[in-house]
């Protein structure tokens, strides 16, 4: 079943596209169960309102969309149980057709946000997608150039090099205001036609009366049948608009040899994290260029088959947090982002993502996102910081990096170096 829904990725040296369709295919078949097994409704629960949406996830031409909360999961269980059989607990005592879905913080340590919605649609995206009609106009950008995280990264630097630490992702943030509020549905449309192949998703946050909307390239945990899949990003450039200074650019990221190695840095990692929720792993022996519609990436697809009674939640929360998006060792990496960041990156950096009462569901690092609060977009984006890193060329992938979320909410900065 894995060799057949996704092929052996191909050499370094070109994009390639069966990795793209094998996930496409997983992604199909994941919707297809799971609206074969929501034709059962729960009669009890009430109709929802349909111009609501608490959880949109989107890809790969599928969408499913969450209406109302129908239960959540409270902090005191998860802390009992732990948070993987704590969510399965919580489903098994759903009717059948029931999700989980939600996010789950950068720091462990800190509240996930997971929920039972009231009802659940699978829908085709091409009829959800409208161009984002109702557009905000953006009256300031706040924080485009940020010498503190030029400083920090410089600190990051010096803690490398005394042996402290091997890798620190560090991570800046952006804020975007407009002439109105923002449209959570719209940033995600416009979001989702920049990127098809990327996981578009929107949560709702009732307590802090925001939403959290974005589109992220990488799945870390997709399980379909009890077939595990996990497609970690790590090295970057950024896309340019001259079609031949773009395959320019991939070719550079693919014999990077600083990419290269960060990327066999964090697929090792997350190979042996999976072997405990895992078996019979299938690692390609390099990886591949995934392109999205502003970033180059290099990224593997690891297969293997979940271990039975185990859900696709276990399986992200056994590499989360990935040395992609924390560093390396991980506790000494997360002091030193405690100390360098001025604030908490909250879902910035987490797991976004669904799972049904079979353990199947997908979840996706939470990046290229922004939480809107009013008028209000605030963003994030981090580059690795390693020995031989520059301050100022890990400012530069930052501001490449927010181009995605830039975009969407109608701030043209292709080409600049914000």
């Amino acid at each position: 079943m894995v060799e057949q829904l996704f092929p052996r990725p191909a050499a370094v040296s070109r994009i390639n596209f069966s990795t793209l369709q094998g996930l496409k295919s997983m992604n199909a078949q994941l919707l297809e169960n799971h609206h074969e097994e929501t034709a059962v409704e729960d009669p009890s629960a009430p109709t929802p309102r349909t111009d609501e949406a608490t959880f949109r996830f989107a890809s790969y031409g599928r969408a499913l969309i969450g209406h109302g909360i129908k239960a959540t999961l409270d902090a005191e269980r998860a802390r009992r149980l732990g948070l993987g059989p704590a969510a399965r607990q919580l489903l098994a005592e759903q009717p059948p057709g029931s999700i989980l879905a939600g996010v789950v913080p950068f720091d462990r340590a800190a509240d996930p946000f997971l929920f039972v919605p009231q009802q659940v649609e699978d829908l085709p995206m091409r009829g959800l997608t409208h161009g984002g009609q109702e557009t905000s106009t953006v009256a300031e950008v706040v924080g485009e150039y940020n010498p503190q995280f030029i400083c920090a990264a410089g600190a990051a630097i010096d803690r490398i090099k005394t042996g402290t630490v091997e890798k620190v992702v560090l991570a800046r943030s952006l804020e975007v205001f407009a002439d109105k509020e923002w449209n959570p549905e719209s940033v995600w449309q416009r979001l989702y036609q920049q990127n098809p192949a990327g996981h578009s998703f929107t949560i709702g946050l009732p307590q802090e009366e925001a939403s959290i909307v974005g589109n992220s390239p990488e799945l870390i945990a997709g399980v379909l049948r009890g077939q595990l899949t996990s497609h970690p990003l790590a090295g970057s450039a950024p896309r340019l608009t001259d079609r031949t200074e773009d395959q320019k650019a991939a070719a550079v990221l693919a014999g990077s040899a600083k990419n290269l190695a960060e990327h066999e840095f964090v697929v090792r990692h997350i190979s042996t994290a999976l072997r405990s929720v895992a078996k019979d792993l299938i690692v390609p022996s390099g990886p591949d260029l995934l392109p999205t519609g502003q970033m180059w990436h290099l990224g593997t697809l690891i297969r293997a088959s979940l271990y039975k009674g185990l859900g696709s939640l276990d399986a992200a929360l056994a590499i989360h947090p990935t040395p992609a998006i924390c560093g390396s060792p991980t506790a000494a990496a997360q002091a030193l982002i405690s100390e360098l960041e001025p604030d908490a990156r909250g879902f910035y950096g987490g797991l976004v993502g669904w799972m049904n009462r079979d353990g199947e569901g997908e979840w996706a690092l939470l990046l290229r996102s922004a939480v809107l609060n009013g008028n209000r977009a605030t963003l994030h984006a981090g580059a690795g910081i390693v020995a031989d890193s520059d301050p100022f060329d890990e400012h530069s992938e930052t501001a490449a990096k927010f181009r995605t979320m830039l975009c969407a909410l109608g701030v043209d900065r292709a080409g600049s170096s914000l």
